[in-house]
């Protein structure tokens, strides 16, 4: 399957986030308001919820009953390798209308009869259908297994997707924090600037406009961020008031930069950890195993069978109820052999069906392969270009930071006017964004690459 990745967007995109809401929503399997209660632990951090929801989360605990399903399934499969057994007692009353009565003798055209037997049937050879569907209940078991632990997977990248939104969102919140102090320090100078006659009351309105638009980016950038804990609650299954304390520890350099393996060791390393990868190659094995199931149509079916039994007759004159028991009591067995020899061609199409369906398991499995070097080959790419632009961002935050401070200098000192400074702010702001959104990418692919190696 291909995995969505959330992008990081600028906080002041709203839609994104009900987006991902959606997403996150039909991931966890119900709503949130559905979950029972549950020991909730007292400090969030990224290892916490994951935990949790590998604990709690009901499209996990759904893999986990089908993989009970299965498991009955296949003691069915074996008890029919048994004999069978049954008991049956009929008891039966015949009306001849149309027989000659004779009253004198005490004839009459009702009888009533009962029959008592215990039957067995044994089948000995069916052509190896049995034991085929023995090993297909085994391997369903086993696929039952790798569908749990892909769910488990799922669940974890979803998270620690959902947690470095939260991160992001966190750090980008305080970025809009700054730039709100920035603008209200200089919208407060200028009005003591403008009672003493030194700037003209249109630069006062320009950084009240200013002052409003950073107020409004620092609402956008708070709704979003409760949108992102709303959606991690979501995803742990938690009611909306469950309090939930996360514990929030930016990423440091050195983690954005972490070197990373080539694409190919990467890759060999997913197809040995990766569940779906195992999963496709026992569908194969599992189609293989229906053509011998079907060819088992060709071969005669032999069964044993065995009876014991008795009757009596209720006006039966001369015996009594226990003497008609001992003298009809009989016991019969048999070896019955069903042998095919023109079925419609029904056993050839089974047979033919199977074959495709074992080519379309192969393609599948081939697919899934090409499907896993491209997300890692994505991950990869993306990776190296999010460290690239992370590094570059960086330098860019350095020289704007460094351009304002000048700037503030000589707008301070009147050189500057305040189209020129708020230019400038504007610009140092957007950098700072684009450090972070950078640094998140970065560090997205970096888990991304790190899932696909079954280390995390």
């Amino acid at each position: 399957m291909r995995y969505i990745f959330y992008p990081f967007f600028p906080i002041s995109t709203n839609i994104a986030s009900v987006c991902i809401t959606v997403v996150i929503f039909l991931l966890s399997g119900i709503p949130a308001a559905y979950s029972q209660e549950k020991a909730l632990p007292s400090q969030w951090d990224l290892q916490a919820c994951i935990d949790y929801a590998l604990e709690n989360n009901i499209q996990i605990k759904q893999s986990e009953a089908n993989k009970e399903t299965g498991l009955v399934d296949t003691k069915l499969a074996k008890a029919a390798m048994l004999p069978s057994l049954s008991a049956s007692i009929g008891q039966n009353l015949t009306n001849y209308p149309f027989s000659q009565e004779d009253t004198s003798s005490g004839t009459s055209s009702l009888s009533a009869s009962g029959s008592y037997s215990l039957n067995a049937s044994w089948t000995i050879f069916d052509g190896g259908s049995r034991i085929t569907g023995i090993k297909q209940a085994e391997l369903n078991n086993r696929i039952a297994d790798l569908e749990i632990e892909e769910s488990k997977n799922n669940i974890k990248l979803a998270i620690i997707q959902n947690y470095l939104q939260i991160l992001y969102a966190s750090e980008a919140l305080k970025a809009y924090e700054d730039a709100v102090e920035l603008s209200k320090a200089q919208l407060e100078s200028n009005k003591i600037k403008l009672s003493v006659g030194s700037v003209a009351k249109s630069d006062v309105s320009q950084w009240e406009s200013q002052y409003a638009a950073d107020n409004y980016n620092l609402v956008n950038a708070q709704t979003t961020l409760e949108n992102y804990k709303l959606q991690l609650k979501q995803l742990l299954e938690l009611d909306r008031l469950d309090s939930m304390d996360l514990t929030l520890t930016p990423p440091g350099e050195d983690d954005v930069l972490s070197l990373i393996p080539d694409k190919q060791t990467i890759y060999q390393t997913a197809l040995h950890v990766m569940p779906q990868i195992r999963n496709s190659e026992l569908n194969t094995e599992y189609a293989q195993l229906d053509i011998e199931k079907a060819k088992s149509g060709f071969y005669p079916t032999v069964s044993l069978q065995a009876n014991t039994g008795t009757g009596n007759l209720y006006n039966h004159s001369g015996y009594s109820f226990g003497s008609q028991l001992k003298y009809n009591w009989n016991n019969v067995i048999g070896l019955s052999v069903s042998i095919p020899i023109f079925s419609n061609r029904t056993v050839k199409s089974a047979v033919e069906k199977a074959g495709i369906n074992v080519y379309s398991s192969q393609l599948n499995e081939l697919s899934i392969r090409k499907e896993l070097y491209a997300d890692i080959e994505t991950a990869y790419l993306n990776t190296l270009a999010s460290q690239a632009q992370f590094v570059a961002a960086e330098e860019k935050v350095k020289y704007s930071r460094e351009s304002y401070d000048v700037m503030n200098e000589q707008f301070t000192l009147g050189l500057k006017n305040t189209i020129e400074m708020l230019t400038e702010k504007n610009r140092l702001i957007t950098a700072q964004q684009e450090l972070l959104q950078a640094k998140y990418m970065a560090l997205l692919n970096i888990k991304i690459l790190e899932y696909y190696q079954g280390l995390i």
